[in-house]
């Protein structure tokens, strides 16, 4: 599993191929530890790429957008 930890979040990137063009899809899991209680949600986003490779590199800079608060459309309040 493709794991990065980011200002006390964990990324897990988890992007899957599509079976019509065999590209890779932007998909991650954010973790939070509250106080000892795990929390995670699923984020997705458009677009895809030729290799898993490069799907993983897009996972990990979309989740550190949410984290940083530079998405406009996803959030990790109340996570």
């Amino acid at each position: 599993m493709d794991v990065l930890s980011n200002n006390g979040y964990e990324i897990h990137a988890a992007p899957y191929q599509l079976a019509d063009t065999g590209e890779w899809t932007i998909n991650i899991h954010i973790f939070h530890d509250r106080r000892n209680e795990i929390r995670s949600r699923p984020y997705s986003a458009g677009g895809s790429f030729k290799t898993r490779k490069e799907a993983v590199a897009h996972c990990f800079n979309f989740g550190k957008q949410i984290i940083d608060g530079k998405s406009d459309n996803c959030t990790v309040e109340g996570l």
